[in-house]
């Protein structure tokens, strides 16, 4: 007898494995979507063409995040700059009271502003750089990396005094407060005095961090607005924070306003080397153009074989474009943005070209007289209601010297519409001429003397057929 042996598996136990299995398969609760946080702002000194590398490869949300870090920064050091603006009209009030009580006061509210506005502008500061630690995973070596606060304040002012560059603003306007309270022997006056060209030093400051500022975020809304990002209401507050404010009726303010702007960083120094390579751009791309002009012409004289009048036209037109190219780069170089000029531009194209008509009009005559060359430069040529030499020709108009020496431009719609005759064209012709004789003359003898001087000519042919 064969007896089959076969095991069966635990079907309690296959069950247990089975449930297991697919409570492992549940789907867990989605975790909340990260909080994102800027990370350029981590040094808001940071040079402008790491930045560029920074914001190109961010999306659209993520560009969002660091234009509104920027932005508070920019705001914040806004406020800074009206607090000490808001300073300098405490000290005049101090300045030109009487009263000892009063200045106080007054030197006390300006002190309160600046400190005030300081002290937020250091701790938003100071909170996008801690969230930008956090966002590069930069906490714990910071924190284990971070050495004495003391010790670091003072290397940190070691380091600004050694390379040149100016202290923390807030650092130096609290300075000026302590620097400006009136001890026993000098006077409110003297006090608001000193406190006010300290602030005006500190204005010029607060400027060229605000230059800056807006300069970094400019970056960044550069690539924002190539992502799709809106970015007008940003680059409006930057336009009405900018430039410099000058109090005509403070003499010594609107004075310390020019002297800083002019050996700022960011003021004049910045706006000389501008203008210097404005210029510099201009005159490369007038060498460039006329490089490229005569190029073109030696191209078209050996190898096209045009008319003069097309190789001076497309000479010149050539030379132009290269000069318009460059002047647009030139203004650039002025930190002048030519894009809503070509935007109004292409905005108001169908009204120029409803205002343009005659002169589109003179363009296209301008062509077709180019592509049919019915005359050259040099012909003899009656068109338009004009007699003369042409001289040169655009895609307007038509230069002609008379006979009588006359230079008339002929538009080149009147030219083109009507019948064009080129008195020089062929090598051969004929010439009608007219002679008049009294009629006592003999007129066999008139005829006799003509035949001779006309055989005596050399560019008259013995046989016209010929």
């Amino acid at each position: 007898m064969l007896v089959v042996l076969c095991s069966v598996p635990n079907i309690s136990v296959f069950a247990q494995e089975t449930q297991a299995a697919e409570e492992s398969k549940e789907v867990k609760p989605a975790q909340p979507a990260q909080e994102l946080k800027p990370f350029t702002t981590i040094d808001p000194t940071i040079p402008l063409d790491q930045l560029k590398i920074m914001v190109r490869p961010l999306t659209k949300q993520e560009l969002q995040v660091e234009a509104d870090a920027w932005f508070k920064l920019l705001h914040n050091k806004a406020r800074q700059i009206a607090a000490a603006r808001l300073g300098v009209k405490k000290t005049n009030e101090a300045i030109s009271t009487s009263d000892d009580r009063q200045a106080l006061e007054s030197l006390k509210k300006a002190e309160s502003v600046q400190q005030t506005a300081d002290k937020i502008a250091k701790e938003t500061e100071e909170e996008l750089m801690q969230k930008a630690q956090e966002n590069l995973g930069l906490d714990s070596a910071v924190d284990a990396a971070k050495p004495d606060q003391s010790s670091t304040e003072q290397a940190a002012a070691d380091q600004n005094t050694t390379e040149g560059e100016p202290a923390d603003s807030s650092a130096q306007t609290g300075n000026a407060a302590k620097a400006a309270t009136p001890d026993e022997d000098s006077t409110p006056t003297h006090a608001a005095e000193v406190m006010k060209e300290q602030i005006l030093v500190n204005l010029t400051k607060l400027q060229d961090e605000r230059t800056a500022l807006s300069d970094r975020l400019e970056v960044v809304l550069a690539s924002l607005s190539l992502k799709g990002g809106d970015v007008e209401s940003y680059r409006k507050y930057i336009a009405a924070v900018s430039g410099i404010d000058l109090d005509t009726s403070d003499a010594s303010a609107a004075w310390y306003g020019i002297k800083g702007w002019i050996v700022s960083k960011e003021g004049g120094q910045r706006m000389s080397w501008n203008l210097g390579k404005f210029l510099v751009i201009l005159l490369i791309t007038w060498l460039v153009a006329r490089i490229g002009s005569a190029i073109m012409r030696w191209v078209l004289e050996r190898k096209v074989r045009l008319t003069q009048l097309a190789e001076n036209l497309i000479s010149s037109t050539i030379k132009n474009i290269i000069f318009l190219i460059g002047f647009a780069i030139a203004l650039t170089a002025l930190e002048i943005d030519v894009t809503p000029l070509l935007a109004a531009i292409g905005a108001t194209g169908l009204v120029v070209g409803l205002a343009l008509q005659g002169t589109l009009s003179n363009f296209a005559s301008g062509l077709m007289i180019l592509i049919n060359r019915p005359f050259d430069v040099g012909n003899v040529v009656t068109a338009g209601g004009i007699t003369g030499t042409v001289k040169q020709m655009n895609l307007v108009s038509t230069t002609f010297r008379t006979f009588d020496n006359q230079t008339i431009h002929v538009p080149n719609n009147s030219i083109w519409n009507n019948v064009i005759t080129n008195i020089t064209a062929n090598k051969v012709r004929r010439v009608d001429l007219e002679f008049s004789i009294g009629y006592d003359d003999d007129f066999e003898q008139a005829e006799q003397i003509i035949k001779e001087v006309l055989d005596e000519h050399e560019l008259v042919l013995k046989d016209p057929a010929a």
